[in-house]
């Protein structure tokens, strides 16, 4: 009877829908049908701002403006460094020029002191002043050099064109009074078949060291002589009348001599003329005076000789 009782008895639906085994997942439908659904964005409050994305916005723009500021701080740096190694430079190689120029002007000072002694003494004075004293030929001979790098025109190339011009190619001797190093020399070898090249100091061995006006050397044995921008001591006659000496009938002598020298050139040739020579050539440009002579005649012996005077290059004192 208890048994039929119970089966007719009917259970509860709320009990038996608990303890069945799917009550975990009616939980999580209930919980999610229970969750209240978000609200739907008007059109209004599209595209408004909240606070916090507008404090995330702020911090990102901060952040690009930090980076850009960093960026051309090390640009500032990079350039900085860049000027300064570049004004060390310029400090750097305006220094040296300032030494270099300091050492210019030295030279420059010693050079105008040498060439005044030489215009003022004779040429055994200047002999054996160099003698004396080799190096300050050679500061001499460097401040000639720089001096004619600021030349339109080197004169040598006018006396070598007329020393190929008029001497017998292969056979001929030529007399080189004050060369300096030897230059015309080097121009005319294979061309001419000695070439006496004289200063008052010997620079390498093609030079022979001599007073000019005594030079080591026999009558009548050149074919040409030369005096370029070398007619510098006081006794100009002697170098004349050396080479006079020294040269054959019909030789060839070419002079180069400073226009600002030659106060009045006829004169100056007519003089020279009267050594024996008769003049082919004159050319006068701004700076120089190029004469070329033929010896005419032999000077007779014991006749005096013309006075030949040059004015000096003198300088302002510095």
């Amino acid at each position: 009877v208890n048994r039929l009782r119970r089966l007719l008895q009917p259970a509860p639906a709320a009990a038996a829908t608990d303890a069945g085994p799917s009550s975990r997942f009616a939980k999580k439908r209930k919980a999610a049908n229970e969750t209240p659904a978000k609200p739907v964005e008007s059109e209004a409050s599209i595209g408004v701002e909240t606070p916090v994305k507008r404090q995330k916005r702020h911090r990102r723009k901060l952040s690009k403006k930090r980076l850009e500021a960093a960026a051309a701080a090390e640009e500032a740096r990079k350039l900085g460094s860049e000027k300064s190694d570049k004004n060390r430079r310029k400090k750097g190689a305006a220094a040296g020029a300032l030494i270099g120029g300091g050492e210019q002007g030295l030279l420059a000072s010693k050079f105008r002191y040498l060439n005044e002694q030489l215009y003022t003494l004779s040429s055994a004075d200047a002999f054996e002043m160099f003698k004396a004293d080799p190096e300050a030929f050679k500061v001499y001979h460097a401040g000639y050099s720089a001096q004619r790098q600021r030349w339109t025109e080197d004169p040598i190339d006018w006396v070598a064109k007329q020393c190929r011009l008029g001497l017998p190619a292969g056979s001929s001797v030529l007399v080189d009074f004050g060369c300096g190093d030897a230059r015309l020399a080097s121009r005319l070898e294979g061309h001419c078949a000695k070439v006496h090249s004289l200063d008052l100091v010997a620079l390498n061995n093609r030079v022979t060291a001599c007073d000019m006006a005594r030079c080591p050397l026999g009558n009548g044995i050149a074919h040409g002589a030369v005096f370029c921008l070398s007619l510098m001591n006081a006794n100009l006659s002697d170098f004349l009348a050396e080479a006079s000496r020294v040269l054959r009938l019909n030789g060839l002598l070419c002079i180069v001599e400073a226009r600002s020298r030659i106060e009045r050139t006829q004169r100056f040739v007519n003089l020279i003329e009267r050594f024996g020579f008769q003049c082919q050539r004159r050319r006068e440009d701004k700076y120089l005076v190029y004469l070329l002579f033929n010896k005419s005649r032999n000077r007779k012996a014991g006749e005096p000789l013309p006075e030949l005077r040059l004015k000096p290059c003198l300088y302002k004192k510095r």
